[in-house]
């Protein structure tokens, strides 16, 4: 079996063996190809078959709608993916006007990353000294 990076896809392999491949085919993953490798002199006449482990809509831990293109473009660059996108009209003035709304998605298995928002902030031991200790009445 060999790697391979495909986009959209957690993990692609290659195999020669028809009996790895349906294994692989009965747990989800799908079969994006499969082609024949002519015989060589050290090698016989073979099928080698590509699977993929594809990221599905089922996989989406969250959904964002934006209609500000800067802020979609934010955050497809830290992962999220672009899964729909469509445009809504206003006719009730005298010239249309239109938006764009774009649908993404988190889909990996890491909490949702934010544009301009680092988790690893919060183990900073500076980060809580910034708050002032706050004592609360105990009577509402």
């Amino acid at each position: 079996m060999e790697g391979m990076n495909v986009d959209g896809a957690r993990r692609v392999m290659e195999t020669t063996s028809h009996e790895t491949a349906n294994q692989y085919l009965r747990f989800g993953w799908s079969l994006i190809n499969q082609y024949v490798v002519e015989a060589t002199e050290n090698q016989p006449r073979m099928v080698r078959y590509v699977l993929a482990s594809v990221r599905r809509l089922e996989d989406t831990q969250q959904l964002l709608a934006l209609t500000d293109l800067d802020e979609v473009n934010g955050y497809l660059k830290i992962g999220w993916k672009l899964i729909d996108k469509h445009a809504t009209a206003d006719d009730s003035g005298s010239a249309r006007h239109e938006t764009m709304h774009y649908i993404l998605a988190w889909q990996r298995d890491e909490p949702p990353a934010r544009p301009g928002f680092s988790p690893e902030f919060l183990e900073e031991p500076e980060f809580f000294s910034r708050f002032e200790p706050t004592e609360f009445d105990d009577e509402l």
